[in-house]
């Protein structure tokens, strides 16, 4: 199996975890429709689209990807990790949303998506052997500062 197949499949991921990123942010700011959680979240759903678009482009663009065969551990450590991803389950997410019932807990689950796309999003950078690995640098970027908002927002929670 090459890389080519293998980067396509993580691409196809990586739109499918912002998509669902984004559905959860929206819904997230019905749940809780304080206004401070609400600039939070529609915040991070903006940012989720934005980043959907990004993996799109990648995508078509195709660009330069490692070339060869794919070590096949690797390709089994990424599959795995596909099906772990916090939001690989859209059904098991809007389970555990209807759950919640505090601020608190849903930027917990919040932070495990970050979290989960920054380790994602670092591996599918390393897929690329030059030029689109700039543009997945900088999603990783931005995702760490959503961690950082969601932080700051936790804080302020526990706080009051």
């Amino acid at each position: 199996m090459s890389y080519l197949l293998d980067v396509k499949e993580i691409l196809d991921f990586a739109v499918y975890i912002e998509e669902r990123g984004y559905e959860f942010y929206v819904e997230a700011m019905k749940k809780f429709p304080e206004p401070r959680a609400t600039v939070l979240f529609q915040y991070l759903a903006d940012e989720e689209f934005k980043h959907g678009k990004v993996f799109r482009m990648l995508m078509e663009q195709g660009g330069d990807i490692r070339k060869g065969e794919g070590d096949a551990e690797y390709q089994a450590y990424m599959r795995e990790f596909i099906k772990a991803h916090q939001l690989g389950d859209r059904e098991a997410i809007n389970a555990k949303l209807s759950r919640l019932s505090t601020l608190e807990d849903i930027l917990d689950l919040a932070m495990g998506f970050e979290k989960d796309s920054i380790v994602f999003f670092s591996e599918l950078k390393d897929l690329y052997a030059k030029g689109h690995g700039a543009a997945i640098e900088k999603v990783i970027r931005e995702e760490m500062g959503h961690l950082r908002k969601i932080f700051q927002m936790k804080r302020e929670a526990v706080k009051k």
